[in-house]
């Protein structure tokens, strides 16, 4: 009686490994998160070489559905903003705003002291969105912006740089926002 509960195990254990799998980052790819040089024309000034600390990466699901991620961090001496932004496709709406949800849970969970104060009304998009101020003591030290459309999620975080005029905001967001909407 044990032998067929430890297969079926091992069954469910190789079915979950191979339910999601790296895939190459393709040039196309690139174009469907925030990256960090795209926050030049607002300020932001960026040293020779910064693309050394750009990560992007890519993962498929075993029914279509992939995420793109993409991470800057740089050395903490070159005081440089963090960016992460990612962008998910799924398979269904419901999936998509699934997702939306629980990053809107996690994320005030990993802030640390920085705390999320919601402005919701001064950017809206897609389905569902939320846009959120990081403030510590008060004073914003970076932005949140989290949204689903259709079968697309967005995910960005951003430390150490945020806009006070939503007009930019919205500016760079928005060619983003239609290339992933478009994906679909």
């Amino acid at each position: 009686m044990r032998k067929p509960t430890r297969i079926l195990h091992l069954v469910l254990c190789a079915f979950a490994l191979s339910a999601c799998t790296s895939a190459e980052v393709e040039e196309g790819d690139r174009d469907l998160v925030l990256r960090i040089g795209q926050l030049e024309p607002y300020g932001l000034s960026l040293p020779d070489g910064f693309e050394a600390y750009e990560q992007f990466g890519k993962e498929r699901w075993f029914d279509g559905s992939f995420v793109i991620t993409y991470e800057f961090e740089g050395p903490a001496n070159l005081q440089l903003p963090y960016l992460s932004s990612m962008t998910e496709l799924h398979a269904t709406n419901a999936d998509a705003c699934a997702s939306y949800t629980a990053g809107n849970f996690g994320v005030p969970l990993g802030l640390g002291e920085a705390e999320l104060s919601i402005r919701d009304d001064l950017y809206e998009f897609g389905d569902q969105s939320r846009f959120a101020y990081l403030t510590l003591d008060d004073e914003p030290i970076g932005m949140y912006f989290a949204a689903c459309s259709g079968r697309t999620a967005v995910m960005i975080v951003m430390g150490g740089f945020y806009f006070d005029d939503v007009e930019q905001w919205t500016e760079l967001i928005t060619p983003v926002l239609d290339r992933v909407v478009a994906m679909q």
